[in-house]
């Protein structure tokens, strides 16, 4: 089993060291007479981080919700719960009974097993909902679990029926790109995550906070400003269509023509099916374009803004906020990543949203922001690759925050503990689908890992060891967010940030080093994540490799100027200096990024480079004319289906590559009207078909700065 498949025990780690260390905590308070502690009392370490840790500085910040006092047992805390019972009981045998016919075996006797829990949780039901008092052989059983998780015993009941739900899912779904039954799978999985958060809420608890006018105001305005510069002009910036672009596409239009159906299986690249499903929304809106490729993308990375607002304006105030979620909206490499049809966005989305939940569920204990958290962490596990290390980080910053903040993180523990188990229920249909085919799992790391005989190369080439190669590596990395031009996916020349948000940024690093407390210590995780793990991939500063990250260097960079602005606020407080300087420096910042990616950026950039230029002419020219078959005289340079660019965006045209050079005239019958399209490299074949097949128009195509880049023949049917 690969390594990498460790990363599927993150979800189920914590509530499995969770519940040893209640059995341990058990066996003590037996041993030692004393009442039942589920915590120690404070270590000496934990006074020391409390005594060098920066309190949270957020003048808003709420009061403990009063503790849910031991479940009483009412009608008022039974009928819903009941009804979902009975529901969910009709629910899961309707499903099965759906999928069985369509489900292979051993897969159908497993969901038999499904449907008969379904009718047993039906009769249950229906038994309790005839009782004036739930019976004591029900209650007392749950009532120790419940008063832990502070909900009412029938709450408890509805946890493991998601799990159950989850499962069918997965039966239903099966492996390919058809599922066995995509209505039953996709049903079942929307029931389990709804299951899972109706069991966790705390009763009587208000679900979503009271937000103020103007934060909502913020928020929309916000997101008007990031969707326009990334929504508009998708077909212009960037002007070429990715072979990547197109090869999700062509999975996605198979999603939006029913030729595919199952979210939970592997796509395009081994990535989960889920995205490419998403994508297909914008093929049924606008067609097999280039913006109906980009479209989601545009509005994730707009949505991405707004989380980062919300995440700023939890963690700080609304300065901060606004300023970190202004510079985003504005960030040449956001905007860039934004607007190209391809899954590495919404890590970001699903990263700022998953962070600022938790952050807002430790400050206020609020169970929905804990429940929250962890469907968002597992639906980002269901797109890019790069949030696959958040699990891993939270259950470090959870460990931490147990040391430095033992009280507040014995009454946050079950939050924790339901958000963890949210996200195992919501991930279950994809991680059980990682356990049958781990080399899926393994895929997008294989490509990039240095372990694959490159490092063995290098150090032969350089004579230097492992170790040193692997620093220098995070060193290209570290330098990527302020000094090194980033690679690969983005290539602009300049790094993720620019000369005054660099240094913003520095500062803030510096700040959050220098004050280190939880909030700051959650943003810094997932940076130095990025610099270790690059260290082992390749071609750092590799710009695919910063999305997770983004988000939170936008915050860490908006701290200092918050800063500045409360400092000005209390030389000037009859003034407004302080909003006066910060608003100028903001807009300042944002005006040189949008600058600089529209007007100076594909100045020398192109994304894919000349193949994906030449793709993308060849496409555009081929979607506005008839189905017909294409000759393309390509090789050896490129090939019609070595890039996804002309398929996509051409559909209707059948290609034949003319991979031998022609030394004679072809015979090739001509049943209907025939394109042949070669090359520049290739041109001088043009003579054979002519001498074959006369006629015909020649067309030569040319970029707007001269450049060759194919001719055309265009014949009609010839007959035999």
């Amino acid at each position: 089993m690969p390594v990498e498949i460790i990363y599927l025990w993150l979800a189920v780690l914590p509530v499995f060291v969770s519940l040893l260390y209640v059995r341990h905590r058990l066996q003590q308070s037996h041993r030692s007479g004393e009442p039942f502690r589920l915590f120690a009392e404070e270590s000496r370490a934990a006074r020391w981080w409390s005594q060098v840790s920066t309190a949270v500085s957020d003048p808003a910040e709420l009061p403990e919700p009063p503790a849910i006092a031991h479940p009483v047992v009412d009608p008022e805390t039974v009928c819903w719960p009941v009804a979902v019972l009975l529901g969910s009981g009709v629910l899961l045998l309707l499903l099965g009974q759906a999928a069985y016919r369509h489900v292979p075996f051993p897969g159908r006797w497993r969901v038999f097993g499904l449907m008969a829990v379904g009718l047993a949780v039906f009769l249950f039901s229906g038994y309790l909902s005839r009782q004036e008092l739930t019976p004591g052989w029900v209650v007392r059983p749950l009532t120790p679990l419940s008063h832990f998780l502070q909900t009412t015993p029938l709450q408890v009941l509805l946890l493991p029926l998601a799990l159950l739900f989850a499962w069918m899912a997965s039966l239903t779904a099966g492996s390919t790109l058809s599922a066995y039954h995509a209505g039953a799978a996709t049903t079942a999985w929307l029931a389990a995550m709804l299951l899972v958060v109706l069991g966790s809420l705390r009763p009587a608890e208000q679900v979503f906070p009271r937000l103020s006018r103007g934060d909502w105001v913020m928020t929309a305005v916000l997101f008007l400003i990031a969707f326009l510069l990334r929504g508009l002009w998708l077909d212009k910036f960037p002007d070429t269509l990715s072979g990547d672009e197109g090869s999700a596409g062509l999975v996605a239009r198979d999603f939006r023509n029913g030729l595919s159906n199952n979210p939970f299986a592997f796509g395009w690249f081994s990535f989960p099916s889920l995205y490419f499903a998403v994508q297909s929304i914008g093929i049924w809106l606008l067609g097999s374009t280039t913006a109906a490729l980009r479209i989601t993308s545009a509005l994730a990375g707009a949505l991405t803004v707004t989380a980062v607002y919300w995440l700023a304006r939890s963690m700080f105030n609304r300065t901060t906020a606004l300023v970190a979620a202004a510079y985003l909206a504005a960030s040449h490499y956001h905007i860039h990543i934004s607007r190209i049809g391809l899954n590495n966005v919404w890590d970001g989305l699903f990263a700022a949203a998953a962070i600022g939940a938790l952050w807002h569920g430790w400050r206020t204990n609020r169970r929905s922001s804990f429940i929250f958290a962890g469907l968002l962490l597992a639906l980002g596990q269901y797109f890019y690759v790069s949030i696959r290390v958040l699990p891993l980080l939270f259950t470090l910053w959870a460990g931490i925050a147990f040391w430095a903040e033992r009280e507040r993180f014995r009454h946050r523990f079950a939050g924790l503990l339901l958000s963890a188990y949210t996200a195992l229920v919501t991930f279950l249909p994809l991680g059980l689908l990682y356990l049958r085919f781990p080399d899926n799992f393994n895929a997008p790391m294989q490509r990039v890992t240095i372990f694959n005989g490159w490092l063995d190369h290098e150090m032969l080439l350089r004579g230097q060891s492992a170790a040193s190669i692997i620093l220098e590596q995070m060193l290209r990395a570290a330098l990527g967010f302020t000094h090194q031009p980033l690679r690969l996916l983005y290539d602009p020349g300049a790094p993720l940030l620019l000369t005054g948000a660099a240094t913003l940024f520095i500062l803030g690093v510096v700040w959050a080093l220098l004050h280190l407390d939880l909030r700051y210590t959650l943003l810094l995780l997932p940076l130095i994540s990025a610099v270790i793990t690059s260290g082992f991939s390749l071609d750092p500063p590799a710009s695919q490799r910063y999305i997770l990250s983004m988000p939170l260097v936008v915050v860490l960079l908006a701290v200092p100027l918050g800063e500045v602005g409360d400092w000005l606020r209390r030389l000037w407080p009859q003034k407004m200096v302080h909003v006066a300087v910060v608003t100028a420096v903001t807009l300042i910042l944002m005006f040189i990024d949008i600058h600089y990616y529209f007007f100076d950026v594909y100045d020398t950039y192109v994304l894919g480079g000349w193949n994906t230029e030449t793709a993308t002419e060849i496409a555009y020219y081929l979607r506005d004319e008839p189905a017909q078959t294409v000759y393309f005289f390509g090789a050896p340079r490129m090939g019609y289906y070595s890039l996804s660019t002309i398929p996509y965006l051409a559909p209707q045209m059948r290609g034949i590559d003319v991979v031998e050079p022609l030394v004679s005239a072809p015979s090739w019958p001509l049943d209907d009207p025939t394109l042949f399209i070669f090359l520049p490299e290739r041109e001088r074949e043009l003579a054979q078909v002519l001498s074959a097949y006369s006629g015909g128009v020649v067309e030569k195509h040319e970029m707007a700065d001269g450049r060759h880049v194919f001719t055309v023949y265009a014949v009609e049917a010839v007959e035999n």
